[in-house]
């Protein structure tokens, strides 16, 4: 059985492809909380807590790791943090904030998985959750938008440099999840009902954004990298 690791699993869309993924494949749950990556292991999950902020330790983890368990036959990075503020407001440590998990660790996790010491030889890959913002930018997310387009950027980047370890990104629309729960003063139900009537599938789900993660991953895939693949339900259109 593969070995993949899921970081930022502790909820949202990495819980969701956590789960899914688990049972065909061995899957290493990272995320900075413990308490709730031991929710998963009841499904076989391995939980793996870290602070993928901790960019010293990234590379040596994930060493660690596969020298333990086995190589890695995928990366998948959904950790990501958001911070709704005008640029009036926004401050130097906003920006190192949002840039330090949403790209400067993408960066460093895929430089980790890229070591031959981590990755298998069959069909290795890597995928990284960015967002639609990346984009189609608003007010009040400027930073959290252009932290995600330097992550698409990486991505192309990647995929040339690593080959061929494939490397592709998901740019999901506007869901429901616990970080934009964290923002209900902004995102309330006006402000859902008018986005889910602007989507022509309507809203979507965690478990959308894990159906094509597992895709993107798997040997159907094999040819495809360099991609950032919207899932919006139309949204974009």
């Amino acid at each position: 059985m593969d070995n993949v690791l899921v970081v930022g699993a502790s909820s949202g869309i990495g819980r969701a492809t956590a789960l899914r993924l688990a049972g065909r494949y061995r899957v290493f749950a990272m995320a900075r909380r413990a308490d709730r990556l031991e929710a998963l292991t009841t499904e076989g999950i391995v939980p793996v807590a870290f602070d993928v902020t901790r960019f010293d330790e990234i590379t040596p983890t994930l060493k660690d790791l596969a020298k333990e368990y086995g190589r890695f036959q995928a990366l998948i990075y959904c950790a990501g943090v958001q911070n709704l503020k005008p640029l009036r407001m926004l401050k130097a440590t906003d920006l190192e904030t949002i840039f330090a998990v949403n790209t400067y660790a993408p960066a460093l996790f895929a430089q980790a998985f890229a070591a031959r010491a981590v990755h298998t030889k069959e069909n290795p890959s890597m995928v990284f959750v960015s967002s639609i913002a990346a984009q189609r930018p608003e007010p009040v997310i400027l930073a959290y938008s252009a932290s995600k387009a330097a992550l698409d950027n990486m991505v192309k980047g990647l995929a040339k440099e690593v080959a061929p370890i494939r490397v592709n990104g998901v740019a999901p629309g506007f869901l429901r999840t616990e970080m934009t729960k964290r923002f209900a003063h902004v995102y309330d139900e006006a402000f859902v009902e008018r986005v889910e009537k602007s989507y022509p599938l309507g809203l979507g789900s965690v478990e959308n954004v894990a159906a094509l993660i597992d895709f993107l991953v798997s040997d159907d895939a094999a040819y495809l990298t360099g991609e950032i693949i919207r899932i919006d339900g139309g949204g974009a259109l």
